[in-house]
């Protein structure tokens, strides 16, 4: 067995040291590869790039409430009338809607009646899908409702949909 020995400085002596010492001498600090973690990161921020799809932010719908003290005929630049949506709650928590258009006399309690309705307007009105559609909600109607209101004119074709200030 070899015996490590090491001189020290002003002494003539010979003296021990252990292998174990001796292999903290010569370590030097553990570094991990950097290049592999750099080679995922870019990875990552590429799928995510290609991955990504760029769309319009749900829940924002195209449409602009008339200036306090206006009314909608001041604005109105064709003879046609608009075609008014008022829609009111039903039931003791607002669960449902009944949907009224002016000039018609039954009451419309769905959405799909709501398009059919809407559909047979715009096929027999002169202006056809120009008409306005002016939707009027009250407060407490659910938000819900008021949307489908609006798909329902879009479905239609209707190209002018707008909302009322509520009064």
């Amino acid at each position: 067995m070899a015996v490590s020995t090491k001189k020290v400085a002003g002494d003539d002596s010979v003296h021990y040291v252990p292998p174990r010492k001796k292999r903290k001498q010569g370590s030097s600090k553990m570094q991990p590869p950097l290049t592999p973690m750099i080679d995922v990161t870019f990875q990552l921020l590429l799928f995510f790039l290609l991955t990504f799809t760029f769309r319009q932010a749900e829940g924002q719908i195209p449409g602009s409430l008339p200036q306090q003290g206006q009314s909608g005929r001041d604005q109105q630049t064709d003879l046609e009338m608009p075609i008014r949506i008022s829609l009111r709650p039903i039931g003791t928590k607002n669960e449902s809607c009944q949907y009224e258009i002016e000039g018609y006399q039954h009451v419309i309690r769905t959405p799909k009646e709501l398009g059919e309705v809407l559909l047979a307007r715009a096929a027999s009105t002169e202006g056809g899908t120009e008409v306005p559609v002016i939707i009027k909600v009250r407060g407490d109607v659910q938000w819900r409702y008021v949307v489908e209101t609006f798909n329902q004119a879009v479905r239609a074709k209707f190209q002018n949909v707008g909302f009322a200030a509520e009064t």
